[in-house]
């Protein structure tokens, strides 16, 4: 289902109708004195020592591969992967047998990365709302470009995006992912091979240098959609993501050693964390801390093959990137990162923990939080039912020691009291982010932080289906079935907010907006007054015909920083709908400006609505000025044009609508309508399939359908379509429709 802010189940179906934690102080040591030792063993002749820890001014390349398991590669002991890049890899570097993640999601673990520092101090505890605590360490990008390298990234995620806080430092920083937000369909991800295309020309111009690369793969990431071959050779569909990552490694090494930097490059592989694959009955990741979903793998080739073939088995953890690094390439220790060198043979001693939590269950689902301590052979999670696991004994964490071993848990509680656990709420964000992460699978909307016992996510984890399952429904267009495993999930879990957002939104796609108002009001009782939220309550009391609270709702939520321009030009649209033309105008007035392209298309919008074509044309001008290749300003000017009769002019700028982005369903109504006009009713009857086939809930478009296709002799086209409408367009909206298409379907011999 599109989440377009333009209102497509309104109005004409046909005639012109387009559709900051406190410092703890240092948890490790010293580093050695880098440049002497690396001056000290070029001096020596012969077969290089064992201890040269420094190659300065060597190329670094960390490759980050999200959500990957270690215990799903074949370097790891895995027999049923296939990945001969990362095999290749490993033979070249030094494999770490226990590494670990310091939290189950991509920005907080990636940013203890950058920053050498555990969560609690940087202060990003969710992918969202969070930003990077002040007085941090630089970020390690930041670090390299100040020391002489050119630095460079490209991201597959929009969690990664640079506004996330991490792309300091990096002269390049490919996230093209996160600027598409013209598009119809929700794009938060791209394939490893287009990041790595987007990458190829930066590596070309910087081989001769030194650089520091930073190249995130979303694979194997959910939902796991490998391309063939891949997908049909393995029984597990994340082990053919898995190897479809290794595909893309194998790529990027191949245009390293082509370049001429592989054999002089450091090159480190990570992790941010893993996949739970069901062991504790969580499919994916962010809810609980077990080893499946903490340990990583991590991979480190030196220059020239030094130490090739290593293995280390002693615990290592990710904010020991940052000082690896630096030590790598010859530059003096900091002493407030909280990890240390993997090269460094006292590390062991000084790191006899590894912290890791997870805030995500109290901020999405209202549970409580967990935490980790690794230590020595020991795994503590504290929660509301302490757990401790013997790791070497059972690494698949089966069997609970805390009753049989209350001192060794007692003093893993007692020192988890060192990490600040106090939770600061969430800033707001806007609806579009918030949007962009539930398509990669995350909950987006957040709890109002508690007090007092909150339950058990291991025992509340068999009530999250209901939720995924009305947002498939939801994302399908079967919003009756979303709405009703909704009530369940929030039957089950009051205070999940998602579930009551979901719930709304089934209940206002099928036009029951009392009901809607109701859900959108439980949602701001466990979340708070956000701005979407309350946006999305003043639209159903606009939608009730109660205007001045509706209006006063939509100031409200433009008081409250709404930010995402496409959701308050959805509520204007309402409102001039509604006859509110002026308030409508003076509301998007407000918030059309140059920065923001896509408020000046609200405007142009409600201008056409209200009857002034010419001006939504000038306004429309305004924007390809600014963004040449606009679809939904396109989309826009076609069914402005479309107002105006001028059939030939719609129809060729929703074609170029559709050229830019193929999946916008009102494009392709317009373009069917402009068709028909044109006498043009075969094609016509196509472009209204192509827009049911994108968006379910083009209802207009249906219609369409069943009152055309017979004129192009395709009754049973014709039946389908009128019996799909009255099966899933709201009663109460489209009653008058609904009789019709009865009457349509007796006349057709139903």
């Amino acid at each position: 289902m599109s989440t377009e802010d333009d209102s497509r189940r309104r109005g004409p179906r046909f005639t012109v109708r387009p559709a900051g934690a406190a410092d703890r102080g240092v948890r490790a040591g010293r580093v050695l004195g880098l440049l002497a030792l690396a001056a000290g063993a070029l001096a020596c002749a012969g077969p290089e020592p064992r201890s040269k820890q420094a190659w300065p001014g060597a190329p670094v390349v960390l490759i980050s591969i999200d959500t990957l398991r270690s215990d799903r590669l074949p370097a790891y002991g895995y027999r049923a992967g296939d990945t001969p890049a990362l095999d290749a890899l490993r033979a070249d570097s030094i494999l770490f047998e226990r590494a670990y993640s310091h939290a189950p999601l991509t920005l907080p673990a990636h940013a203890s990365v950058f920053t050498g520092v555990l969560p609690d101090r940087h202060g990003v505890r969710d992918n969202l709302g969070y930003d990077l605590a002040p007085e941090l360490p630089p970020l390690l990008s930041r670090v390299l470009k100040n020391a002489g390298y050119a630095t460079g990234a490209a991201v597959s995620a929009f969690v990664l995006r640079r506004e996330a806080g991490l792309a300091d430092g990096f002269d390049f920083y490919d996230d093209a992912v996160s600027s598409r937000d013209d598009v119809a369909e929700v794009v938060a991800s791209r394939r490893g091979p287009e990041t790595l295309e987007a990458a190829r020309p930066w590596l070309s111009s910087v081989a001769d240098d030194s650089f520091f690369f930073f190249f995130h793969l979303y694979e194997p990431h959910a939902p796991y959609e490998a391309p063939e071959p891949l997908a049909s050779r393995f029984d597990s569909p994340y082990d053919a993501e898995v190897a479809a990552a290794d595909r893309v490694v194998g790529d990027l090494i191949a245009e390293l050693e082509r370049l001429g930097v592989y054999d002089r490059a450091v090159v480190m592989l990570i992790s941010d964390h893993g996949e739970g694959l069901g062991d504790h009955g969580e499919p994916e990741h962010g809810i609980l801390l077990y080893r499946e979903i903490l340990q990583v793998p991590l991979l480190l080739k030196l220059p020239d093959g030094f130490r090739a073939g290593d293995t280390v088995a002693d615990p290592v953890q990710l904010v020991d990137v940052y000082p690896t690094i630096k030590e790598i390439v010859g530059l003096p220790a900091t002493e407030n990162l909280e990890g240390a060198s993997l090269l460094d043979p006292d590390r062991a001693r000084q790191e006899d923990e590894i912290y890791a939590e997870t805030f995500y269950p109290r901020l999405h689902y209202g549970w409580s939080e967990l935490t980790s301590l690794i230590r020595g052979p020991y795994q503590f999670i504290d929660g509301p039912r302490p757990e401790l696991y013997d790791l070497v004994v059972d690494p698949g964490a089966t069997r609970n020691l805390v009753a049989e071993n209350r001192r060794v848990a007692g003093q893993m509680r007692h020192a988890l009291r060192e990490y600040d656990r106090e939770l600061r709420p969430p800033g707001e964000v806007d609806a579009e982010t918030r949007r962009k992460l539930t398509a990669l699978g995350y909950m987006s909307s957040t709890v109002t932080p508690g007090t007092g016992p909150l339950p058990n996510p291991v025992d509340r984890l068999p009530t999250l289906e209901d939720l995924w399952t009305a947002q498939s429904y939801r994302l399908a267009g079967r919003f009756e079935e979303s709405v009703a495993a909704a009530r369940r999930a929030v039957e089950a879990n009051p205070l999940m907010v998602d579930g009551w957002e979901v719930l709304g939104n089934g209940l206002e796609n099928l036009g029951r907006f009392a009901e809607a108002l109701e859900a959108y009001t439980a949602a701001i009782g466990a979340a708070g007054p956000t701005g979407d939220l309350v946006l999305a309550a003043a639209r159903m009391q606009l939608e009730l015909g109660r205007l001045p609270e509706g209006l006063e709702g939509v100031l409200s939520a433009e008081r409250l920083g709404v930010l995402n321009t496409r959701e308050l030009g959805r509520a204007g649209l309402l409102l001039a709908e509604l006859g509110l033309v002026e308030e409508a105008l003076e509301l998007l007035r407000r918030t059309a400006t140059e920065t923001r392209p896509d408020s000046i298309v609200s405007l142009a919008r409600v201008l056409s609505e209200a009857g002034r074509q010419e001006e939504a044309l000038l306004q429309l001008e305004r924007v390809f000025a600014l963004e040449p290749e606009s679809a939904r300003a396109y989309e826009t000017a076609g069914l402005v044009y479309l107002r105006l009769a001028d059939w030939s002019r719609a129809r060729e700028l929703s074609r170029r609508a559709l050229a830019v982005d193929s999946g916008r369903a009102d494009a392709w109504n317009n373009l069917g309508v402009a068709h028909y006009f044109l006498n043009q009713p075969a094609e016509a009857v196509e472009a209204w399939r192509e827009a049911v086939d994108r968006d379910p809930g083009q209802f207009e478009a249906l219609f369409n359908i069943g009152l055309k296709a017979p004129e192009i002799g395709d009754l049973e086209l014709a039946r389908w379509a009128l019996e799909g409408f009255m099966e899933t367009a709201p009663k109460d909206r489209h009653a008058e429709d609904i009789r019709a298409a009865r009457a349509l379907l007796e006349d057709l011999g139903r």
